[in-house]
């Protein structure tokens, strides 16, 4: 069913915009570095400044970000919102035109997917270890004791824009290339593979474009997610950006799920 092939990939792909709420910093160097690039050290430091600093995220508790979600290609449209918080509390949840609520999250111990077309299901395996990658509320600042290795590639282009090149291995095993731009510092890009609903995994892109000041710290505001394999391409427009206002509860396991895993 074509649908349901867009909509697991719709489902599976929102949460990986978490990453870019946040920020980078360098974790362990990787080996074979090579010295006549800037390190990870360097370009994160860069990254950090044009942002508004570490300081400024550091006081943050929560982040819920609002906006819209688009697959042109697909005809298909809605509203997402995204709640992040300390330690590793996330929820990604869709209202899509015509087809109802998608929805992802973790509330530290389990993880869970809800879509119109499979209905509630509990995630396993990689999606379940990929999602407590993603579900770190500092997770995009690679530290010591989630990064095993960041190293700087190559100077290339991405998105029509001089950048730097950057492998980033989790000690959790999952690899991604990171991407700052070279005049700027901001990070631009992301590519790496995601396990889907039902088995087998993607490649996927990451664009993050037009940066915008919220309080103390700059966000991407446009993020296009794509799948070339399935031929998607879905663009998040973020709105909104709020710190602090995520109630606690915002995060408990929905009923449905519960009875998934025997829970009252």
């Amino acid at each position: 069913m074509l649908f349901r092939r867009h909509n697991q990939a719709l489902v599976r792909t929102l949460v990986t915009f978490l990453g870019v709420l946040g920020l980078a910093q360098v974790g362990t160097p990787g080996a074979g570095q090579d010295p006549a690039l800037p390190s990870g050290r360097a370009l994160v430091d860069k990254f950090v400044e044009a942002i508004g600093g570490a300081n400024a995220v550091r006081l943050a508790k929560s982040i819920r970000a609002r906006g819209t979600v688009d697959l042109p290609a697909q005809g298909i449209s809605g509203t997402v919102e995204v709640l992040t918080a300390r330690p590793n509390s996330t929820l990604v949840r869709a209202e899509i035109v015509g087809i109802g609520r998608i929805e992802r999250g973790y509330d530290g111990k389990v993880g869970w997917s809800i879509d119109p077309v499979t209905g509630p299901s509990v995630l396993t395996g990689k999606q379940l270890t990929e999602l407590i990658d993603e579900s770190s509320f500092d997770d995009a600042l690679h530290l010591p004791d989630r990064v095993k290795e960041m190293t700087t590639l190559e100077q290339t282009t991405f998105d029509d824009r001089p950048a730097y090149k950057v492998k980033v291995v989790l000690h959790s095993g999952t690899e991604q290339f990171e991407y700052f731009d070279a005049e700027t510092g901001l990070l631009i890009g992301t590519e790496g593979t995601r396990e889907m609903p039902g088995g087998g995994s993607m490649p996927r892109v990451g664009i993050m474009r037009e940066y915008k000041q919220f309080g103390t710290i700059r966000h991407p505001t446009t993020i296009v997610e794509r799948m070339p394999v399935l031929g998607i391409e879905q663009i998040v427009r973020l709105q909104t950006v709020e710190y602090d206002v995520v109630p606690p509860d915002a995060f408990a396991v929905p009923a449905e799920v519960k009875v998934l895993i025997g829970r009252d």
